[in-house]
């Protein structure tokens, strides 16, 4: 039928693990948790399995579930993030599909809104099989007999999930009317490709558009294209085009407000969500910056894939919200630690060595000085 548009696939392991998890947290069985919900426990069971996708649940029953869940006392941050959960099992979902090579890429909820951290490991979560950072500090209790401690994907599906994204990134970038965003963020998931086969067609790609690298006189949506496509090549093990574009792609303060802008909603600093990335360049919102402040301060280490990235975005940060080191001493007090650590290593460019050190004289010229154990 003409104008028909198909039907939306469904998974539920995502949502499911995170459910399990929720149910641990309060702590109940699962009989226990059915007859709260006044549901069987088979039922709980397949949500949880992934089996029944919770993500089929009606909406107001399942706002119902959440709101008992929280007034079982279930923790509050893993109870936040099944709304990602829920997202993360539809991109999952619409990119499996056998027909997902056929299908018009407008279906593709990959292009639908800005991916934030908290989506992003959630995806990664299955595909991966690595925590979520919003997890790690949350205690898991310990579980009897051999149990899933991801909702990990198949290894056929692992493999698919990689494919898909290639085939996507070429098909939005070929269409009369480029979907730059599905295209910059299938390229952002595919450098996360641990046997390193997305290396060469990124290589390529990135080839193919470095010159425009050098014409950013300010920002255009091809500015987070580039960056998403760098930063996927320095995770594959490329740093140089990401130190390229960190040094050629800043011309101007719109540039720069894009870096902060798009780094604070990454995380969690903008609390609503973007469907495009046209925010990146206007003027830096009310957010403070102490959570990205932590941050990159977290990933300012040697080694780190986007340690580059990362010392430029806080040397910006720094500049932009002046008073920070002294709105969270602490981490102030780490950042000179690994200043120094880092100035003490030869994995750095000679912008991020410099950008370091002006940070480094803003520390103490604030009175903020390292705890001595950076080094």
């Amino acid at each position: 039928m003409a104008g028909h548009r198909s039907s939306m696939p469904q998974r539920g392991e995502v949502t499911g693990y995170l459910l399990k998890l929720i149910r641990e947290s309060v702590p109940l069985t699962q009989e226990q948790l059915a007859a709260h919900l006044d549901v069987d426990r088979v039922t709980v069971q397949s949500w949880e399995s992934g089996r029944r996708p919770f993500t089929a649940v009606p909406f107001g029953q399942a706002v119902a579930i959440r709101q008992r869940l929280g007034r079982l006392g279930a923790n509050t941050k893993l109870l936040a993030a099944l709304d990602d959960a829920a997202e993360a099992d539809l991109i999952l979902a619409a990119l499996l599909r056998d027909e997902a090579d056929r299908s018009p890429i407008a279906e593709q909820p990959l292009g639908w809104s800005v991916l934030t951290h908290r989506l992003t490991d959630l995806i990664l979560w299955s595909v991966l099989g690595q925590t979520p950072t919003f997890i790690r500090s949350i205690p898991i209790p310990r579980r009897r007999g051999p149990v899933a401690n991801a909702p990990i994907l198949s290894a056929d599906e692992r493999r698919a999930f990689f494919v898909r994204l290639r085939e996507l990134a070429e098909r939005s970038a070929f269409e009369r009317e480029p979907d730059v965003l599905l295209h910059r963020q299938a390229c952002f998931l595919a450098g996360m490709d641990p046997t390193g086969a997305s290396a060469s067609w990124l290589a390529e790609g990135t080839t193919r558009i470095a010159r425009r690298i050098t014409g950013f006189h300010t920002w255009s949506p091809l500015w987070p294209d580039i960056r998403s496509m760098v930063t996927s090549l320095a995770n594959q093990g490329d740093p140089e085009p990401l130190r390229d574009f960190i040094t050629r792609a800043h011309p101007d303060d719109a540039c720069e407000r894009a870096a902060l802008n798009y780094s604070a909603y990454w995380v969690g600093e903008i609390p609503y969500r973007h469907r495009n990335d046209s925010f990146m360049p206007t003027a830096l919102g009310d957010w403070r910056g102490v959570v990205l402040f932590r941050h990159l301060v977290d990933r300012l280490t040697i080694g780190h894939p986007f340690v580059d990235l990362n010392v430029h975005n806080l040397w910006a940060l720094l500049m932009a919200r002046r008073g920070l080191t002294h709105d969270d001493l602490a981490t102030g007090q780490t950042l000179a630690d690994r200043c120094a650590t880092l100035l003490d290593s030869d994995q750095l460019s000679r912008q991020s060595r410099q950008e370091l050190t002006s940070i480094l004289y803003s520390l103490r010229a604030d009175g903020v000085t390292g705890t001595g154990t950076g080094r």
